[in-house]
């Protein structure tokens, strides 16, 4: 226990290090006589657009709406994709009918939906969190199917020993066995739906963290354009860690092999 918590308070120290070592090479180029702020605005630049959005609502507006997006996007996707995904990777026939549609599905980029979205369903916000949900299904059904085929055939053949049917050992032994699996196939959707984020907010969205990128982009304004860059990965590095905790905690009997 000692030794796991010195290793937390290194890659701790050594986190705060890389990030720091970012902004500081970041605070020396823009300080430089020949830069452009209007194309690499400083630190103060990006923090004064920071407090203008906050002071003026903007930001937390634009934030709710994009988190709304990200979670109806996120838990519908990655919902069917642990249903379906299970059922691919135990059940033989299930697989014959599906893998063939995904497998043919998955290299379009999600993007490529949007034309084909917007004539079917319109602009409204309903597209948005399809283009989200199209994303994260993608992303996290293989990484589920990929866990149901990896179970090791010992806890199956112990299971079947002792009497268990073939359902039980689905629902009781299989899927705690995918587990790291699909904790990892719903870290990749987290990622691909703020990735996605954007793009679904071009959809003539009035607001969003997208919404003001491109208002950044159409007026010029690089430290709001930043500034939106640097909360994005900042939420998306805050769920990520979510994630990694409760995948800590599910994974306990992980941690000796580790």
């Amino acid at each position: 226990m000692t030794g796991f918590r010195e290793m937390l308070k290194g890659r701790l120290v050594l986190g705060v290090l890389s990030v720091a070592t970012v902004f500081l090479f970041y605070i020396i180029v823009t300080n430089q006589p020949d830069n452009n702020p209007a194309l690499l605005p400083p630190l103060t630049d990006i923090f004064k657009s920071f407090i203008t959005n906050v002071t003026s609502g903007s930001l937390f507006t634009a934030l709710g709406a994009s988190l709304f997006r990200i979670f109806m996007g996120f838990f519908i996707g990655t919902t069917l994709a642990l249903a379906l995904g299970c059922l691919i990777g135990w059940y033989k026939p299930i697989e014959y009918i599906f893998d063939p549609l995904i497998e043919a599905l998955r290299p379009i980029p999600p993007l490529a939906y949007i034309p084909i979205i917007i004539i079917w369903f319109g602009i409204e916000e309903f597209s948005r969190v399809l283009i989200i949900t199209i994303a994260c299904f993608m992303v996290c059904v293989v990484n589920v199917v990929a866990g149901m085929k990896n179970v090791p055939q010992v806890y199956v053949d112990a299971a079947s020993t002792m009497g268990a049917k073939r359902f039980q050992i689905f629902r009781t032994v299989a899927i705690p066995a995918a587990t790291p699996f699909i904790i990892t196939g719903y870290r990749i959707a987290l990622a691909a739906a703020w990735t996605t984020l954007v793009a679904s907010e071009l959809l003539a969205a009035q607001n969003g963290l997208g919404f003001l990128l491109q208002e950044g982009r159409r007026y010029f304004l690089t430290d709001q354009v930043m500034m939106i860059i640097v909360i994005i990965g900042t939420c998306a590095f805050i769920m990520d860690r979510i994630f990694r905790m409760i995948q800590a905690r599910l994974m306990r009997w992980s941690e000796a092999r580790e």
